[in-house]
């Protein structure tokens, strides 16, 4: 009887031991892919914070064309372009 419970006790330790070993492994894991996407989302930060500057410096120099353009057109009498009237040429 004695042998019985001492191979019960040996099985319960050997399976929890097991046990252990395997949440210990999925929490390496776990915390491996967390490194790799706060990596990723420190780029991708960075990225949209470069192209946030980008779009202010072309929404700048849009209006720097633009006040040129209309600044130049006035004098000239340049008739502005209405897309809905005008057909391009390759109709």
């Amino acid at each position: 009887m004695n042998e019985d419970c001492d191979k019960r006790q040996f099985g319960d330790a050997s399976l929890d031991e097991r046990r252990h070993e395997q949440l210990i492994a999925r929490i390496d894991e776990l915390e491996i892919r967390v490194a790799f996407l706060d990596d990723l989302l420190d780029s991708l930060n960075a990225t949209v914070a470069q192209q946030a500057q980008q779009l202010m410096d072309l929404q700048d120099q849009f209006k720097l064309l633009y006040n040129r353009v209309d600044s130049s057109g006035k004098g000239e009498g340049i008739e502005p372009f209405n897309a809905a009237q005008e057909v391009p040429p390759h109709y």
